[in-house]
């Protein structure tokens, strides 16, 4: 093992605090947990963009083009219309 000594902000200390609570209390644990998660996340998310790879190209170029020829909503129209 490894020993690190990591600043935390008040709310990934929050956090961690959380997520030691699911480790019986353990911030280490919890850590290396998420830390684990992370990497697995990581691989997932990639393993989903190369399988939807086509399809995430083609809609990124239509919004592309649409927004070339002026068709697009503004964040605030999408807020307004949501009602956020």
């Amino acid at each position: 093992m490894t020993r690190r000594q990591v600043l935390l902000d008040s709310e990934s200390d929050r956090i961690l605090s959380g997520l030691a609570r699911r480790h019986g209390g353990n911030r280490s644990l919890a850590l290396r947990e998420a830390l684990k998660v992370q990497e697995v996340m990581e691989d997932w998310l990639d393993q989903i963009e190369t399988a939807h790879a086509r399809v995430l190209r083609e809609q990124k170029e239509r919004s592309e083009k649409g927004f070339r020829e002026g068709r697009f909503t503004t964040w605030e129209e999408v807020k307004r219309r949501l009602r956020l």
